[in-house]
């Protein structure tokens, strides 16, 4: 490195300033009134551009270097696509024509110039006119690392050779280079953005100022006008020069003055900044103009400068009001003598005014009345409301000519009134509506009581839907009402003068009668529930109310008896109550019940000190059963079922279905874990006998979690959880067996529970990964296949296995956004090596069951994607399971059939450790086998593995399916595979999992490779 380097490029850095000057110095005007601006910007920018080449640093004959990328890099932040367009364009032509060995080098640093500016502006472009210090010095670091990257289309050695000679002082002088050019730029763009809020500011106010209805006037501190608009001194009836020769002080109305110069000292002292008030002026002819004032002010350095006022005339609204409150006043006047209440109501505002009336019917002041509307509405009765809203709408509609309805009114003092409340609409506007309505209330009270007490005594006893009867002091029936004879069976002929044991029934004590007249005689009253009989002997049950009647001197001579037939409500209840409480199927106890009941027995063992346990209990492969013989075997099994349960314990114990095939078990007072073992395999056996389902016999087992209390838990939340996670404990150990809850299953769960929310996030963070190895044709060793692997890349728990996070994704469905994701990056990662690198390579991609079960629209998207990206069917291969070609689902087999027709070559992955038959692999037109990695390892021992390994192999061959054995580690292995005729291999002998990067640079082209994959995928 020499001196002249830095003098070479220093100088080529102070040439780009004369695009600063030469921008700064055209004005923004003509830069707008220039149509084809951008295309002149680009000539000048690739003028100053090939003026820079002109005299560059050159290391060796074509190897020439300068500040050109500054240039377009800059121009594509700052001026746009068009001139740096043309600039590149210019400059790549004049380094084409400077010619040299290293020709195309300056020419890609030319476009890799412009293109990273260009992006830069349009990822940022909102915030060029602020953007920092920091922003651009790495925006200058980038460019000319991108620069420096290019060098390596030359020879390795000579590109380091010469990286070693450029790229300190490049990094130093252009990056910094970049900050100054950039920030001169931005402070002009700054400018030109301040310019045109002005510009729009004044617009907008010498509009508003000069052609608007509202009155507005600048005036000075000193309180004297300095401008006023035109409708200002049409309001006042001055011109201009007499107003600001006048202060506004003098012509306000005398009366008004104080209150508003309070509030001008005010902010004047800074205490406010505006404020709005109602007054008069004096106009020229000597009348009053009433204005709604508005006044702000202009502070500088905390000072006021400048006073701005708005005012509106609202001189017609007061005549208006002025006029309409003397006509209410008249109107007042006449309806106070007439002791009628008056309303009127602004239907617009909602505002109702209420005279002193109005007011005495409800009991409080007209003040309050009037301020509180709701006073008035909240008193109406709510049994009222509705038919007064009714009444109302009508009106409203134009359905009635009147309003018109009779209502009841809280008193303030607790008494309900009667009110006539009578009205009509007095003012519409002129679509119609109503605007104003006016009408009166009438205090009707004493002639509704009076209509209420000739006809309460007949309407209640007549129609009552309770029976009643009266009772002399023998306890003879006197009278009875409809309502008895129906309830009853009995006619009023027959019971009159009948002593009421008739209708005695023997359901009831006679214990419970003789404590029934004690209370009588005793408080005059009771009241409960009994059973009673019919005329024709039927029982039935009814709620009854006995009341004594006394005579003036205070003795009982009349009683009367008021009772109704509650036998159906009782029986509803009780339907009810079993309902909510009991599982409508197999009729144990449900979860309601179960939680009841556990909270009895924790409360009964804390008094009891004798703890409890509760199993919970899942049927192993019951969904086989439903899904084979159909969910009406299914139910019966669940029948079954629960009498094998209730026939394990005893009669204080309980056994509850908490839905679907899960039961609990709580067993009372357990003195021996022996005993509860031998329970729990007692109910493991019961379950594990054969069912009788018709002409079929089902075989199911059963999972059991035990938790006990008070050692695992203490509340009933606690109880279930854990005796759920015991269970799945249990599942996952192999099923049919029981297992006890322990702390770590409580840890796990909060840990796979943690380890799901940060999964959700994972793809929207960009956490997940797609790797990839290779797969090896054997007879050849050449590399044109490759698996996908997802990996997880946690920000705090580092690299999560497949194994751990893959089970849980398909567990909460999560699986079917994983696996689009997958699908899609490995479909464009071929696509990338094949427009990139001239290469296909085929890649496989593994399904789960889940996503072939749930995931319905994603077959059509996957083959959408595929012509998306002008891709071929065996550009990628699908591996799946055996266990989802034995899935009956019919949407499953649609899918595979999709994925067929596509032209997607399908592979069966874990060959040789499931059930599979000739007849799936037929069906499904399988095109690979993947023979188990298990098979595999055990090449190089024992001859039954290579045996069962050429087995498949051949049996593979004979139906046209391809083989590819996992799991290769060994040369040993390897070579036993191509001796019987194994298609393909993948395994650590070959290569591990590797990123796409890596995997390109060791099996396909690595020159080929640059840094744009990332931007392709």
């Amino acid at each position: 490195m020499t001196d002249s380097i830095f003098f070479s490029l220093a100088q080529n850095t102070a040439l780009l300033l004369a695009l600063v000057l030469l921008y700064d110095a055209i004005p923004k005007r003509q830069q707008s009134y220039f149509p084809p601006w951008g295309l002149v910007l680009g000539l000048i920018i690739g003028g100053i551009g090939m003026t820079i080449m002109s005299s560059p640093w050159e290391y060796q004959p074509g190897a020439v270097f300068d500040s050109t990328s500054i240039l377009l890099s800059i121009s594509g932040l700052f001026f746009g696509g068009l001139p740096t367009l043309v600039a590149v364009l210019m400059t790549s032509a004049y380094r084409i024509g400077m010619g040299g060995d290293h020709l195309w080098l300056g020419v890609s640093i030319l476009i890799a110039s412009g293109f990273v500016g260009g992006l830069w502006r349009h990822y940022r472009r909102a915030i060029l006119t602020d953007i920092s210090f920091k922003e651009l010095f790495f925006f200058g670091l980038t460019v000319h690392l991108v620069m420096l990257s290019c060098l390596f289309v030359l020879p390795l050695e000579q590109a380091l050779t010469l990286l070693r000679q450029v790229a300190l002082p490049v990094m130093l002088i252009y990056p910094g280079a970049t900050v100054l050019i950039g920030r001169l730029i931005s402070r002009r763009f700054d400018l030109e953005r301040d310019e045109q809020i002005r510009l729009q500011d004044d617009f907008l106010f010498r509009n508003q100022f000069t052609s608007g209805n509202l009155g507005l006037a600048i005036s000075s501190v000193s309180q004297r006008w300095i401008k006023v608009n035109p409708r200002l001194c049409q309001m006042l009836q001055y011109d201009e020069q007499a107003l600001l020769r006048m202060t506004w002080t003098e012509m306000t109305y005398k009366a008004d003055l104080a209150a508003e110069l309070v509030e001008f000292n005010r902010m004047l002292a800074g205490e406010i900044d505006e404020y709005e008030l109602d007054k008069r002026f004096h106009a020229k002819d000597g009348s009053l103009v009433y204005v709604h004032l508005t006044v702000a002010c202009k502070r500088v350095h905390g000072k006021v400068q400048l006073v701005i006022a708005g005012l509106l005339d609202i001189g017609r609204q007061k005549q208006a009001e002025s006029e309409l409150r003397a006509s209410q006043q008249q109107l007042a006047l006449v309806l106070n003598s007439s002791d009628l209440g008056l309303w009127d109501w602004d239907v617009l505002s909602n505002r109702v005014e209420r005279n002193q009336c109005s007011a005495q019917i409800l009991g409080v002041p007209v003040d309050s009345l009037n301020a509180d509307a709701c006073l008035w509405t909240d008193a109406i009765h709510p049994d009222d409301r509705p038919r007064i809203l009714e009444a109302l709408a009508a009106h409203l509609q134009g359905r009635s000519c009147q309003y018109k309805v009779e209502y009841r009114l809280r008193h303030e003092s607790g008494a309900v009134r009667w009110v006539l409340d009578t009205g009509r609409i007095v003012a519409r506007d002129s679509r119609g509506r109503a605007l104003r309505m006016c009408g009166i209330h009438s205090d009707i009270t004493e002639r509704k009581l009076a209509e209420e007490s000739l006809s309460l005594a007949a309407s209640v006893y007549n129609n009552s839907s309770e029976a009643m009867s009266v009772l002399d002091e023998n306890g003879s029936i006197i009278t009875t009402n409809a309502a008895f004879c129906e309830m009853t069976g009995y006619t009023a002929e027959e019971v009159r003068n009948k002593p009421i044991r008739i209708l005695q029934c023997d359901l009831n004590s006679q214990l419970f009668y003789q404590q029934m007249g004690s209370t009588i005689e005793q408080t005059g009253h009771w009241q409960g529930e009994l059973w009673q009989t019919r005329k024709n002997g039927e029982a039935y049950m009814i709620r009854l109310t006995v009341n004594t009647i006394r005579d003036k001197e205070g003795r009982p001579y009349l009683w009367v008896a008021l009772f109704s037939d509650i036998t159906a409500q009782k029986e509803n209840e009780r339907l009810i109550w079993r309902q909510a409480n009991y599982d409508a199927l197999t009729g144990l106890p449900n979860r309601h019940m179960l939680l009841e009941y556990l909270d009895a027995g924790i409360r009964t063992s804390q008094l009891s000190q004798q703890g409890f346990a509760l199993l919970f209990l899942d049927l192993d492969l019951f969904k086989e059963v439903n899904d084979n013989l159909g969910h009406d075997m299914g139910d019966r099994l669940l029948v079954e079922t629960a009498k094998r349960l209730k026939s394990c314990v005893r009669e204080s114990d309980m056994v509850a279905r908490l839905g679907g095939d899960e039961f609990t078990l709580v067993l009372m007072d357990i003195d021996s874990q022996g005993r509860l073992e031998r329970l729990a395999n007692q109910v493991l056996n019961c379950i594990a006998a054969p069912y009788i389902l018709d002409d079929e016999t089902a075989y199911i087992s059963a999972s059991v979690g035990i938790t006990l209390y008070p050692d695992d838990a203490t509340s009933t939340e606690e109880l279930l959880k854990h005796a759920d996670q015991a269970m799945y404990a249990a599942k996952n150990l192999g099923r049919n067996r029981f297992n006890y809850f322990t702390p770590s299953m409580q840890v796990y769960a909060k840990y796979r529970m943690r380890l799901i929310q940060d999964l959700r996030q994972a793809l929207q963070n960009q956490e997940l990964e797609l790797h990839y190895q290779p797969i090896v044709e054997l007879k050849t060793g050449r590399v044109t296949k490759a698996e996908a692997l997802v990996r997880w890349c946690h920000p705090v728990r580092g690299m999560v296995s497949p194994s751990e996070f893959i089970p849980i994704a398909e567990d909460t469905g999560l699986i079917l956004d994983i696996g689009n994701w997958v699908f899609e990056q490995a479909a464009k990662q071929s696509a990338y090596w094949r427009d990139t690198l001239g290469v296909e390579v085929q890649i496989s991609i593994n399904e789960s069951q889940v996503q072939f079960r749930d995931n319905k629209h994603g077959c059509k998207d996957a083959i959408a994607l595929l012509h998306e990206l002008n891709l071929k069917g065996a550009d990628l291969c699908i591996e799946v399971t055996e266990g989802l070609l034995q899935d009956a689902d019919i949407g499953v087999r649609a899918q595979l059939k999709a994925y067929r027709d596509a032209g997607i070559q399908l592979s069966l992955d874990n060959f040789g450790t499931g059930y599979s038959s000739l007849a799936y692999l037929q069906q499904c037109h399988i095109d690979y086998l993947k023979i188990d990695k298990c098979l595999t390892n055990n090449l190089t021992g024992s001859d039954d593995e290579m045996k069962l390994c050429e087995a498949i192999i051949l049996m593979a061959h004979k139906l046209d399916i391809k083989v590819t054995a996992e799991g290769v580690e060994t040369e040993a292995q390897r070579q036993r595979l191509v001796a019987i005729g194994c298609d393909y291999a993948q395994g650590y002998l070959f290569s591990r999992v590797v990123t796409a990067t890596v995997f390109a640079q060791s099996y396909l082209q690595p020159q080929a490779l640059d840094c744009k994959q990332q931007n392709y995928l």
